[in-house]
């Protein structure tokens, strides 16, 4: 599973909405001072997994205070924090990222070999792991096939299945889940911005800055309650609007897959069948449109006339 570090100082990590088995089993491990060389922190997108990533590395490298405030931050305990993360490029107004390349691997391996600034350690974050390409996925296996004492490497991820099984296989893998709104809400989030959030705490601070976010999903939820008593029409001109953004039809799907799940949380036995059924259709067609370049509006045609 990954060699053991051992820390002598430890911090915890506080102040984080959602996944407490997950939080309190990472304090646990600072607290014992037994940290993997590796993890792999897998779940939903925007449910706090590189905030916790973030949060767990400056703890391991002995950062005062593990908290959201980032100006709390000691500037130092920075130094030994290195994070790879997707170019974000925007084409025709739509803003896409573009594969981690094999140098920027290089380029925090070379930041792995120097000595920590502050404490034992140095940690790397690699967000959103799973655009990492096969060149640079091979390039991070030899640095976990061979790994130095003082670093700690933490890829994050809502896509694990692509990921290298050997990768996997030489890291913990933390599985993250999504969040309850009465949890959310708890976090002082309104209740209303703790429904919209759909189980996702990250979402839910967005929403609180973002009012056009806010009406985005808003929406997203009245299309949901008609689209199964909508006409084939109706059908037909959503998933024509639909397919003119694949990225914003991707957050709406997710939310109808909320949605979908609550209803089953209340319904009978054969209903909750069907409607898981209904989930698994939308997942699928969510993975042939952010994978592929088939035809969208045909895609999801045929989705909403199942709906």
């Amino acid at each position: 599973m990954g060699t053991k570090l051992k820390i002598q100082n430890y911090f915890y990590i506080v102040d984080f909405i959602g996944n407490k088995k997950i939080v309190t089993t990472l304090n646990n491990s600072l607290a014992k001072g037994a940290l993997n060389h590796a993890y792999i922190f897998s779940g939903p997108e925007r449910v706090g997994k590189f905030t916790l990533a973030k949060m767990f590395a400056l703890g391991a490298i002995g950062n005062r205070k593990l908290a959201l405030d980032t100006e709390d931050l000691d500037k130092d305990a920075l130094l030994d924090l290195i994070v790879v993360k997707p170019e974000i490029v925007e084409k025709n107004k739509i803003a896409k990222q573009r594969d981690i390349s094999i140098e920027a691997i290089r380029e925090a391996k070379l930041s792995l070999s120097l000595f920590p600034y502050r404490g034992k350690y140095k940690v790397l974050i690699v967000d959103d792991a799973h655009r990492l390409n096969v060149s640079a996925q091979n390039a991070l296996l030899k640095i976990l096939e061979e790994p130095n004492p003082t670093t700690i490497i933490i890829l994050v991820t809502h896509e694990l299945d692509r990921i290298l099984a050997t990768i996997l296989s030489r890291s913990q893998v933390v599985n993250f889940s999504l969040t309850s709104d009465e949890e959310i809400a708890g976090g002082l989030y309104p209740g209303d911005i703790a429904t919209l959030a759909i189980g996702r705490p990250g979402l839910a601070n967005l929403l609180v800055k973002n009012e056009d976010e806010k009406n985005f999903r808003k929406q997203a939820h009245i299309q949901f309650e008609k689209i199964s008593s909508g006409s084939m029409n109706e059908k037909f001109a959503l998933a024509e609007e639909y397919s003119k953004d694949i990225v914003k039809t991707l957050e709406k799907l997710n939310i109808w897959i909320w949605e979908i799940r609550k209803k089953a949380l209340l319904s009978s036995e054969h209903e909750r069948a069907t409607l898981y059924v209904k989930i698994e259709k939308i997942q699928n067609i969510m993975t042939v449109l952010k994978r592929t370049n088939s035809n969208s509006r045909l895609l999801l045609e045929t989705l909403f006339m199942d709906m």
